[in-house]
């Protein structure tokens, strides 16, 4: 089933939000979503945060 509502998150360099911006969209009380975060490169340590929900079954992420 397609869920109705999908949430991107993009990110550059942005480690020390980005844990934030992906549990309050996990957190919110609508449920019918999907989340995408797309890191576009980073070389900060983003993606070893972003990784932290790789298992989550709402979320799909790419790096590019």
């Amino acid at each position: 089933m397609t869920p109705k509502v999908t949430v991107y998150i993009t990110s550059y360099n942005y480690a020390n939000y980005i844990e934030e911006a992906i549990r309050s969209v996990l957190f919110q009380t609508y449920q019918d979503f999907e989340l995408i975060i797309i890191d576009d490169g980073s070389t900060d340590n983003s993606r070893a945060i972003i990784n932290k929900f790789c298992d989550h079954e709402k979320i799909c992420i790419i790096f590019q």
